[in-house]
């Protein structure tokens, strides 16, 4: 795979004593830098933020509600029976997940015209997967694929467009299936679903054609944060315009297939807890509920939100309460464990690639 990089338009300038590399996108994205080191983007500064530390609390405090209920009197038996049951058939079923997961991220990033060595492309995949069930954890991928590729702010925020934009493929898929299979007596789950989806849509769409305008008006001029921003926003929305394709349509199959994998070991798991009334098309249910979830809810971060979503979805059909939360439970270990073990191997395997890149520095 050839090191290529979008196409800019590069001028030298003078700033604070030192020779810049400038460049302007096509959404006027500055791309200044000292000619000898690598571009960052200027509003990705190490600063603490009190918002990762409030999601945290809420969905560490969703997760220990579910684990509350699930440590009933005999829970510790039930969770040995479903690990026992299941543990093997989630470790060799997490390969082909991960696999077609680094394919969507890949077509899409190639869609934008984002090409890395693979070694560098696997390295972040496996750290934004290790990390994705933590507030905004997948985006540690761009992140560290930014830093290994020495990627400019142009293309690191398009490659934060194609992370973005597997969830808009899981959506296509989860919404007619949550729609047409539905949960037990929430009728009202359907419409909700559809009115989020339409709000969304039309939020995205004013989005673009306002801050693309007001990008336009500023041209190259980025000094301040606020500039900065909008110019920020509107390379990620031009990016996500570009990915309206047929080309995107395709990369369907491989999130189904992933999709699919994670029903699976959803349904496994149920059946292992003895919940024999929940069949698979209503599991195929369930985990397209658990998936809007994550994507919907303006919380961002996995971990909380799967296991307090499921077990109110899993109460709905039957399950005695304490069940439903060892099933969730078991789901996030299993899950979790396993990619954890996978993405940390690879990591460990590929660590040199982060010797070379400093090295490279």
């Amino acid at each position: 795979m050839a090191n290529h990089k979008p196409a800019e338009n590069p001028a030298l300038e003078r700033s604070d004593g030192k020779l810049t590399a400038t460049t302007h996108t096509s959404a006027g994205l500055p791309d200044k830098r000292p000619a000898s080191e690598p571009r960052r983007l200027p509003l990705l500064r190490r600063r603490p933020n009190p918002s990762i530390a409030v999601t945290l609390i809420i969905s560490l405090g969703m997760l220990a509600y579910v684990a509350y209920l699930a440590a009933a009197r005999e829970s510790a038996e039930s969770v040995l029976t479903i690990f026992q049951r299941t543990w093997i058939a989630v470790v060799i079923l997490i390969f082909p997940y991960l696999a077609a997961r680094l394919l969507v991220w890949y077509e899409l990033l190639c869609q934008l015209d984002i090409a890395v060595p693979r070694r560098q492309l696997a390295v972040a995949f496996a750290a934004g997967e290790v990390t994705k069930a933590l507030p905004a954890g997948v985006y540690l991928q761009n992140v560290v694929l930014g830093r290994l590729s020495h990627l400019g702010p142009h293309s690191l925020v398009r490659s934060t467009t194609a992370t973005t934009a597997m969830l808009g493929l899981e959506s296509a898929i989860a919404v007619p299936l949550a729609v047409i299979v539905g949960v037990p007596g929430q009728p009202w789950l359907r419409a909700t679903i559809l009115g989020i989806v339409a709000a969304w849509i039309v939020v995205l769409i004013l989005a673009r054609l306002f801050v693309h305008g007001y990008a336009r008006r500023l041209g190259g001029s980025s000094a301040g944060w606020w500039q900065r921003l909008i110019l920020i926003i509107d390379e990620f929305l031009t990016a996500g315009s570009e990915l309206l394709s047929r080309r995107t349509v395709r990369s369907i199959v491989p999130t189904g297939i992933y999709m699919l994998i994670y029903a699976i070991i959803l349904f496994a798991i149920i059946r292992a807890a003895g919940a024999q009334q929940i069949t698979f098309v209503d599991a195929l249910g369930i985990y397209a509920v658990l998936v809007l979830a994550v994507i919907m809810v303006p919380i961002p971060t996995e971990i909380g939100i799967t296991e307090f979503t499921g077990l109110g979805t899993l109460l709905a059909y039957g399950l005695p309460e304490s069940t439903a939360a060892i099933v969730m439970v078991s789901f996030r270990i299993l899950t979790t464990g396993a990619t954890l073990l996978v993405g940390g191997v690879l990591l460990a395997i590929l660590r040199h690639e982060f010797v070379t890149t400093a090295d490279s520095r």
